[in-house]
């Protein structure tokens, strides 16, 4: 058992929460983190964030956008831009986002950092569908 903190700049999602186990979606992929992990600190990419709580059998899931994760003996610290639950996601808002970004991206003349924002809009979009087709939610 350990704690989780997942804070993002508007709210804090999860406090001091006794968990058994997480998944995180880091720069180099998913990681498996459960008590006694070594010591690190890693940015993450757009991902479904998940936990056990301390007892339960079910995971807790939440779509992140970038952030950092940094894991001490004490737990796990998480500060992402952006944390939301599936209760919280617009399925259509995400679908039009999913829409809109696919058409900038095919109309963008070769420039890098509009490709880069694009994607990462996208990517974003897709992770947050993800998580409400999981929790088997059409609409919000």
């Amino acid at each position: 058992m350990f704690r989780l903190n997942l804070y993002t700049p508007e709210k804090k999602l999860v406090q001091s929460q006794e968990v058994d186990e997480l998944f995180v979606s880091a720069e180099k992929g998913e990681l498996n983190i459960l008590p006694g992990h070594a010591p690190l600190m890693t940015t993450l990419q757009p991902g479904i964030l998940r936990y056990r709580r301390k007892g339960e059998g079910s995971m807790q899931s939440v779509a992140l956008s970038w952030g950092y994760c940094q894991v001490n003996p004490e737990g796990v610290n998480i500060l992402a831009q952006t944390a939301e639950t599936p209760e919280e996601i617009d399925i259509e808002r995400v679908n039009r986002s999913i829409k809109l970004s696919t058409e900038q991206l095919n109309a963008i003349d070769a420039d890098a950092d509009m490709v880069e924002k694009h994607l990462k809009k996208l990517m974003r979009a897709k992770v947050r569908k993800e998580l409400v087709e999981q929790n088997g939610q059409t609409t919000h």
